[in-house]
């Protein structure tokens, strides 16, 4: 399956939005009458039938399949410090997003690597992967914000992956049955006492990731994985 991401999508008449509808007429060469696979990043799954293309725009006879009310039972949020090399914070995207989550938070911290990010970039590698991996949910991608913005704003049960704590439990055994989940991944330096010690005054639970020193990219995937699993 080939799918197709719009955010505008109506049903009836509709014109693909640009970059998607040269897509499907340059490297695609669908023609009308050929049907295409759309979603709206919000659940919303829907056929459209080409009634007009060209080079730049295509137009489309739309009609919904089905509308997804959520897309777990849960809200997964991944607060996490950019890496200094962009292309290992853009595969943290992507395979967060082929995991499943509904919104990643930047965050700058004490040791933070990384000051500034190009958000539009960021967005089309989430709009690709949901695409890929054949879902119709586009997690949320926040601004760069301070750590303490962030930390300040979390919801639900909380949980901070802090190198400095012996005696943290597990992450998959700090977990229950939630509405809401949240977990903070630091720099390659990790969070400082400070910032642990502002966490946990926030209502955040120290967590263990295992035995292992993880690098950023590794550590917010396994927290994402193990979050997700465990919460179907």
């Amino acid at each position: 399956m080939q799918l197709f991401y719009d955010p505008t999508l109506t049903v009836g008449t509709h014109a693909l939005r640009p970059e998607e509808a040269q897509h499907a007429a340059r490297v695609l060469r669908k023609r009308s009458g050929d049907v295409l696979d759309l979603v709206d990043g919000t659940g919303g799954w829907y056929q459209g039938e080409i009634t007009q293309i060209d080079k730049r725009s295509c137009m489309l006879d739309v009609r919904l399949l089905r509308q997804e009310a959520r897309r777990t039972a849960h809200r997964l949020t991944l607060l996490v410090a950019p890496t200094k090399n962009i292309d290992r914070f853009e595969w943290i995207l992507e395979k967060a997003t082929e995991i499943g989550i509904d919104r990643i938070q930047p965050i700058r911290t004490e040791h933070s690597e990384r000051s500034r990010l190009r958000t539009d970039r960021l967005e089309r590698v989430l709009e690709s992967a949901m695409k890929q991996s054949l879902k119709s949910w586009l997690p949320e991608l926040g601004e760069l914000v301070p750590y303490a913005e962030a930390i300040a704003a979390a919801r639900g049960d909380r949980f901070l992956a802090y190198l400095g704590d012996d005696q943290s439990e597990l992450l998959r055994d700090l977990l229950r049955p939630a509405d809401e989940l949240t977990v903070a991944i630091g720099p390659e330096g990790g969070f400082s006492p400070a910032e642990a010690a502002q966490a946990s005054a926030a209502g955040f639970v120290f967590a263990s990731l295992g035995p292992h020193r993880l690098r950023t990219e590794t550590a917010a995937i396994t927290a994402v994985h193990t979050l997700e699993s465990a919460a179907w």
